[in-house]
């Protein structure tokens, strides 16, 4: 039979086989598509992130170093407090007598890949397995009180290590224990993540304390600028068991440590997650930079992110040889 009807069913005929299994491959392949391309963006943002995050640790550890290495042996002449009969006290002194062999009467002293303490005014000892080879530093220096004051508040211009407010020396007799205390170290977190950190003493409980500053730092460094004519030029950098070792005795380390006119500070800081770069055999890095290449750090091949920071500062203010 044929017919109108007959013809309208003839144009609709259904697919074959063949091209429904062509529909689904192509159809296939753009789902495959577009799962790669959202994998590969995922990917691409958390390595973003994981990179902005290694260098806000750099950063951030950089301002506060450089800030309290800048506040070494720091002594103010102007006014710190109104004495009863209402004349006005200097407070602070850079010519008070210091001991000539002990080390807390330092502005800046350090150790060589050196633990240290979370407790106790210790700053380490040279070749006590730091974390990865991390040396130590410690800096002091006097605080300012507010004009005016009793001498015991703070003006906010000297800070520790945790950003505290540091008031000047007390009143009628200052001595170099009314200095501030900042301490630089790496230790391993709970999570055995390395971190930079501060230890400081808290004048609330009277007793040192160390918190965690920047996640991620797994090297700290120092040498130091060492003037040994004293005429204001360095001639060479020399890291703190060098340095102690140019003296003739025991008593004789501290003449040394106030030889030194600046610092040169390196870290490297890597990612927290393992997958964040290639998996490089062998790599090499160089945290004081690449002139300094007997300082050098060979992290593992665990795909982490690695950055490294290195920076100079001249001391400001002179570290004076102790009165005779």
């Amino acid at each position: 039979m044929t017919g109108p009807d007959t013809a309208r069913l003839c144009g609709h005929r259904g697919m074959s086989l063949v091209e429904l299994l062509v529909a689904m491959a192509v159809g296939l392949l753009v789902v495959l598509a577009a799962t790669a391309t959202f994998l590969g963006s995922k990917q691409l943002y958390v390595a973003n992130a994981e990179a902005q995050a290694v260098e806000d640790s750099l950063r951030f550890a950089g301002f506060v170093v450089r800030g309290i290495v800048r506040q070494a042996g720091y002594s103010d002449y102007a006014p710190d407090h109104a004495a009863a009969d209402g004349t006005v006290v200097i407070a602070s002194s850079a010519n008070l007598a210091a001991s000539p062999d002990d080390p807390s009467d330092l502005d800046i002293v350090g150790a060589t890949n050196a633990k240290v303490s979370a407790t106790g005014e210790s700053h380490g000892t040279h070749n006590s397995k730091g974390v990865n080879g991390s040396d130590s530093l410690r800096v002091r220096f006097f605080g300012r009180s507010r004009t005016g004051g009793d001498g015991t508040e703070p003006d906010g211009t000297m800070v520790d290590c945790m950003g505290i407010a540091q008031a000047g020396p007390s009143a009628g007799k200052p001595a170099l224990a009314d200095r501030a205390w900042s301490f630089f170290h790496v230790a391993e977190a709970a999570d055995k993540e390395p971190e930079l950190y501060c230890k400081y003493h808290s004048e609330t409980v009277d007793t040192f304390k160390s918190e965690p500053l920047a996640r991620g730092i797994e090297v700290f460094k120092v040498v130091y600028a060492y003037d040994g004519n004293g005429d204001g030029v360095p001639e060479r950098w020399l890291d703190a068991a060098q340095l102690e070792a140019q003296a003739g005795s025991v008593a004789a380390i501290n003449a040394e440590w106030r030889k030194v006119v600046g610092l040169r500070i390196g870290m490297v800081a890597r990612s927290a997650r393992n997958n964040s770069g290639p998996r490089l055999q062998g790599e090499t890095l160089y945290p004081l930079g690449a002139e300094f290449s007997g300082t050098s750090f060979k992290p593992p091949a665990d795909g982490r992110l690695r950055r490294t920071s290195t920076f100079t500062v001249m001391l400001r203010n002179v570290m004076k040889e102790p009165a005779p």
